[in-house]
């Protein structure tokens, strides 16, 4: 599992740096790519389809607070015959993370602590000395010396979500520190957040997100785990790419998703529309924060190209996600107040079938909403 989640991390970094130039490339050529309201956009979206074999995908496009158009096709699963519902909830992986920075400036501007809170204001014991001096800015960004690697989690482990968290970040903060300053990606540093924000708060880190941002936005349909995980059959199921097929992941099964202890770095799941409210809090289109904290959220550190849980472009932010059975990609051109976002309910180690599918339905939307930018 640790050699899968290293090797989907390196894709996940390429495609965050990579994922987000200009692309006219048209999936269907012999289709025009059309413009908002004409019908072509399902057409597009079924060709990808076609074309990739994944089992569904959707997007949509945003402008200054609304959606332009949105689509959701394709299969729950695989090997069924149930379509894809409106409304349906998708896993987003690594775009957690920037929901995870975002409760920290909600949090900061509530005076429960600041940019430059330490780990050692919070406790002083069980890890390293030289780790006494990360502030939380340090670790939003990545740049605290925390290592790459992930803390093997026992599926099985009855413990509390919150004790296994507190486990990882022990055995993070124990391993050697690599240079301060430095951009190291890394799940690990965002599990040291979340427990941060656990021990100030006196609560879990799924509450307080779900208090503090979810709640607050009204995105209701948005939670924690594989969709459907609560034993709804009408949502999405991930899938594997094993062989030359799909295998579905149950999403009732333990390894559905990512370990509930990777929570503030990549266990959430929402719908389009939850999804879009989220984006028009980016777009300081509500009064949950402050422009100034928006700011900070989406300012590179240390010439890193990141952000707080964002990739930094030359208009904008975005993150791709992915829970190795799922891939997400967001982008936001703060500028021009336009955002897609794409999704498909499945994942291949090498990123030859997802990730395009998805690229693709971006670059579509953009296409079509050029003069959107």
């Amino acid at each position: 599992m640790k050699t899968l989640i290293l090797s989907t991390l390196i894709i996940m970094f390429t495609c965050i740096t990579s994922c987000t130039k200009d692309d006219d490339t048209n999936p269907s050529p012999n289709l025009e790519i059309g413009v908002s309201g004409d019908g072509l956009l399902p057409v597009h979206t079924q060709n990808i389809i076609d074309e990739s074999g994944v089992p569904a995908i959707s997007g949509m496009s945003i402008k200054s607070g609304n959606i332009l158009e949105s689509v959701e096709l394709g299969l729950q699963k695989f090997d069924g015959s149930n379509p894809i519902l409106p409304n349906s909830k998708w896993h987003i992986g690594s775009i957690t993370k920037s929901m995870t920075a975002t409760l920290t400036g909600i949090l900061i501007e509530n005076n429960y602590l600041s940019w430059n809170t330490k780990i050692g204001d919070i406790t002083t014991e069980g890890y390293l000395e030289d780790y006494q001096n990360v502030t939380i800015l340090e670790l939003l960004s990545m740049t605290a010396g925390i290592t790459a690697e992930d803390y093997p989690v026992n599926p099985s482990d009855s413990r509390s979500v919150s004790e296994i968290r507190q486990e990882w970040a022990i055995t993070a903060l124990n391993l050697p520190k690599s240079n301060s300053g430095e951009f190291v990606y890394s799940n690990s540093s965002y599990v040291i957040v979340g427990v941060m924000l656990e021990l100030i708060m006196e609560d879990t880190w799924e509450n307080l997100i779900t208090i503090h941002l979810f709640n607050p936005l009204n995105m209701n349909d948005t939670g924690f785990g594989a969709p459907g995980n609560s034993g709804n059959g009408n949502q999405p199921w991930g899938h594997r790419h094993t062989g030359n097929s799909w295998t579905p992941k149950n999403p009732t099964d333990i390894y559905s998703d990512n370990p509930k202890a990777l929570g503030p770095a990549g266990t959430v799941h929402t719908t389009l529309q939850d999804m879009a409210k989220y984006v028009n809090l980016h777009l300081g289109k509500t009064n949950l924060i402050s422009n100034e904290t928006l700011d900070i959220l989406h300012s590179e550190v240390n010439n890193s190209g990141y952000a707080l849980g964002w990739n930094v472009t030359p208009h904008g932010i975005t993150h791709a996600g992915s829970n190795t059975n799922f891939f997400a990609q967001l982008y936001i051109n703060l500028d021009a107040e336009f955002a897609n976002f794409s999704v498909t309910n499945s994942y291949d180690l090498d990123a030859q079938i997802s990730v395009p599918a998805v690229q693709g339905l971006m670059s579509v939307l953009g296409q079509r909403h050029e003069n959107s930018l």
